[in-house]
């Protein structure tokens, strides 16, 4: 039996003319994130944009250029939005956090790829402002977010000097915690995600996390389990095309 391995969640489902998925590892080897979007999603990969994440800040808009084509995009960048019907963004992970955002209204949706470099640099505060410079400034009160698969409080550890730049972000106080070994803490990137989606205006009734740790679950790809051999999961929101 072929399992599927993906996940979705309840509260993104429930956005009319939204669908998304946090792919974990391929059951079926050698398959591409193209061929695996046409066939078990039936999503056009021409239609879904990715960028080459470089742990940044950096917030672009969907171009026909980010379509997935069995590589990394085109254009750098870690958070990628789009307001056209029939597109969709994605991010591409192995432990950091993939976050999906929706507004019902506009309707638009966005894909952040944030790992502790990205949360340092500012990423969530930059992409609600950047967000609401297009849509307006009331645009995350409409915000739907579901942060994704990523490294838990229960693995993901971190050393003095990076837990020093997560400790004043919206819910380092909550989401860090000591570890075994002096000088070391544990991180939940997921939470902290939520956490500082909520500091900067989203509501906390429209945030969400779903599925595992990756470290833990074999169903996901993890850099901290399987080190120079790890692939990176897809995780994509999409607009479905509603013209006639």
């Amino acid at each position: 039996m072929i399992l599927p391995r993906f996940v979705q969640s309840p509260l993104l489902r429930s956005v009319p003319g939204i669908y998304h998925a946090f792919l974990g590892i391929d059951p079926l080897p050698g398959r591409g994130d193209a061929a695996r979007l046409r066939t078990v999603f039936c999503v056009p990969p021409s239609r879904i944009g990715t960028l080459r994440q470089v742990h940044s800040a950096t917030v672009l808009e969907w171009d026909e250029a980010d379509a997935i084509r069995g590589s990394g995009g085109r254009r750098e960048g870690d958070v990628l939005w789009t307001a056209h019907s029939g597109t969709g963004v994605g991010v591409r992970t192995a432990d950091c956090v993939p976050v999906l955002i929706a507004d019902p209204e506009v309707p638009s949706c966005a894909a952040i790829h944030a790992g502790w470099r990205g949360f340092a640099a500012g990423i969530l505060q930059e992409t609600v402002h950047r967000l609401g410079v297009r849509f307006g400034s009331a645009a995350a009160r409409r915000f739907v977010a579901v942060a994704g698969p990523s490294a838990r409080g229960c693995c993901y550890e971190i050393g003095e000097e990076v837990a020093d730049l997560l400790r004043p972000l919206p819910g380092g106080g909550r989401f860090l915690a000591r570890g075994k070994m002096a000088g070391k803490w544990t991180a939940d990137l997921a939470f902290l995600a939520l956490e500082g989606l909520a500091a900067y205006g989203v509501p906390r009734k429209n945030l969400a996390a779903a599925g595992p740790c990756t470290v833990c679950s074999h169903s996901f790809h993890s850099y901290r389990r399987e080190k120079s051999l790890t692939g990176r999961q897809l995780s994509f929101i999409y607009m479905i095309d509603s013209s006639p």
